[in-house]
């Protein structure tokens, strides 16, 4: 490809990221460069190891994102592109003052932008007046990189054609050796692990913020009823931590809900072990842009079961074949699911391989070529 110089802005160093701007730095070299606003906010927990970037970056405060005033982050954000000049400038999004800014920048100085989208039209319920400000954003900018086909949908009602659209399978990719090489670890050992931790042999396993939009007592009352009805035999892993955290303590007490392990938010390095003991992967979030754990799980062999309104439900979760979605205002359809999962109605085994095909073909290296072709895509489209 032809190189073109590049800026890419994020607001915070998100480690599943890292992968696909490794991969893209690797293609590109050293004409792009990834502008952070800050190392995190006050919402992460995970660690941000910087030696593992291994492409160009900078951090422009150090510390959480939401420290920093929006007007001085997007003040600094205008003064760093005047400094770096790109021809390209990929915004992570329209939700902060300092996108806005870059949007300007790269008006003015008639340079090329490239806006990611990682929302869909159900993850959140949508305003008219909000709608026309992003359509604003989006109908200015010169393509957009999206998650998935519900992504593209979206971007498509707010003002872009689909031939401007790139589709990178995730907002990240993830490193299938990563997970596989826990599976190797610990797989036969699968039942002895399980008796050291006090939990049976058989695990249903959520994972992510303990948070409302998450659902987990929705999915908590159907695993109640579950083991009211069909009794020992399957528990429930609940890994993470947040504001429901009381919230899920008092429910599990109230209703002396037995063989629930909290092992509290763990880092990236410690998540595989937990997938390894676990047998299906549940995700009933009712707001959701995408699902990374959906693809972490595919990535150590589990079936999935993944409410609708889970972005990446239609691109990686084939119903029948590696899990099934589910309404996650319906706990009749979860519980269906899940007491069939315990019946054994379900092969799990040839479903968590047939999750591990699909997500096989969700590389670091394929994301990355998304951008580029995004980037290629802007450029020839100002030459003609």
């Amino acid at each position: 490809m032809n190189r073109f110089k590049c800026v890419i802005l994020q607001d915070i160093i998100a480690p599943y990221k890292s992968l696909l701007f490794n991969a893209l730095e690797k293609s590109m070299g050293g004409d792009f460069k990834v502008i952070y606003f800050g190392e995190t906010d006050r919402n992460r927990q995970w660690r941000v190891v910087k030696k593992e970037l291994k492409f160009p970056f900078e951090v422009m405060f150090e510390g959480k994102t939401d420290e920093a005033s929006s007007t001085k982050v997007a003040a600094e954000t205008y003064r760093r592109l005047n400094c770096y000049d790109p021809q390209v400038v990929i915004i992570g999004g329209y939700n902060y003052f300092a996108y806005w800014a870059a949007l300007i920048w790269a008006r003015t100085k008639k340079r090329k932008v490239i806006v990611i989208i990682e929302s869909h039209y159900l993850d959140k319920p949508r305003y008219i007046l909000k709608e026309k400000v992003k359509r604003l954003f989006v109908s200015n900018c010169n393509a957009a990189l999206v998650d998935g086909t519900r992504h593209r949908d979206y971007t498509i009602s707010l003002g872009l054609k689909s031939e401007s659209i790139f589709i990178k399978k995730g907002t990240g990719p993830v490193d299938v050796s990563f997970y596989q090489r826990a599976v190797s670890r610990y797989k036969n050992n699968k039942i002895d692990l399980c008796k050291k931790l006090g939990i049976p042999c058989n695990n249903f396993i959520f994972i992510g913020r303990f948070s409302p939009e998450k659902n987990i007592i929705s999915l908590l009352r159907v695993y109640k009823k579950i083991k009211d009805e069909v009794g020992k035999g399957w528990g429930l892993i609940l890994l993470g931590n947040g504001l429901q955290r009381k919230k899920i303590e008092d429910f599990i007490n109230e209703n002396a809900v037995k063989d629930i392990l909290l092992p509290g938010f763990k880092q990236k390095e410690e998540i595989p072990f937990f997938y390894v003991i676990s047998d299906v992967l549940i995700l009933p979030s009712v707001s959701e842009p995408w699902g990374l754990v959906v693809a972490e799980a595919m990535a150590s062999n589990l079936p999935v079961l993944v409410s609708n309104r889970c972005g990446c439900y239609p691109d990686i979760v084939y119903d029948g074949i590696n899990g099934f979605s589910f309404d996650p205002f319906n706990d009749d359809q979860l519980f269906e699911l899940m007491n069939n999962v315990t019946r054994g109605e379900y092969n799990l085994e040839d479903m968590g391989k047939a999750s591990l095909q699909i997500i096989k073909d969700h590389t670091p290296e394929k994301a990355a070529e998304m951008y580029l072709n995004a980037i290629n895509f802007v450029m020839i489209e100002s030459s003609k």
